[in-house]
């Protein structure tokens, strides 16, 4: 692996805050959000509707969607999206987002989660 690319923002990816995501989910109900945190940090919290798709599990969860489907990507506290973003651009998707700061910048703006 490179580590150098965990650094590196990739080309194409949307930075978007909690609001701007609750506002796209709200005018696109076909936005997938899919979360790359361990199954335990899921269960903590997770944005409603969220798929868990563990880094490192995350392009074979995806790998059969049409490479138009908008995806927001969610970890703890952006590093694990950004990694993710960057395999799936590679694969193909055009439209790739993730939430700048995470779960974290999502809990402390007060937006809305679920525990499971």
């Amino acid at each position: 692996m490179d580590f150098r690319r965990l650094f590196q923002h990739p080309a194409g990816l949307k930075n978007l805050g909690p609001e701007e995501i609750q506002q796209l989910c709200a005018s696109n109900p076909n936005v997938r959000i899919v979360d790359v945190r361990t199954p335990g940090e899921f269960r903590q919290g997770h944005i409603e509707g969220a798929l868990l798709a563990p880094l490192g599990q995350t392009t074979k969860v995806v790998k059969d969607w049409p490479r138009d489907t908008a995806l927001v990507l969610v970890c703890h506290s952006g590093h694990r999206s950004q990694t993710a973003a960057h395999e799936l651009i590679q694969l193909g998707f055009q439209d790739v987002s993730h939430l700048a700061g995470g779960m974290m910048s999502w809990v402390r703006r007060g937006a809305p989660y679920v525990r499971k």
